[in-house]
């Protein structure tokens, strides 16, 4: 593991900022618990005009070595009693961690 590795586990297993929550992929299968650091875009779409414009809901960033698979659109995630799709997945610099940009789902 490396030191960038390590901190990024700190970070998800620090009960004042990671979370539980579990990851379906999108082919379905069990779901996979996890832990992960969530935020909230402060960007509004353009043109849209309020906040209720947003495209992404939640952003979540999660360790890539905590998931079976790296994680893709479609994929999902239940947190607090509410279930996301993933709509954008991008991994950082060196493949640690992926940034996931999150929707609600009906």
């Amino acid at each position: 593991m490396t030191a960038f590795d390590a901190a990024m586990a700190a970070l998800v297993a620090d009960p004042n900022m990671g979370s539980d929550a579990e990851w379906q992929a999108a082919a379905g299968g069990a779901w996979t618990g996890i832990r992960l650091l969530l935020s909230a875009p402060a960007d509004v779409v353009p043109g849209l005009g309020s906040v209720s414009g947003r495209a992404i809901a939640v952003q979540a960033t999660l360790r890539g070595a905590d998931l079976p698979q790296p994680p893709r659109r479609g994929d999902l995630l239940r947190w607090a009693a509410t279930t996301y799709r993933v709509e954008t997945a991008e991994p950082d610099a060196l493949g640690l961690s992926w940034r996931l940009g999150l929707a609600r789902t009906a």
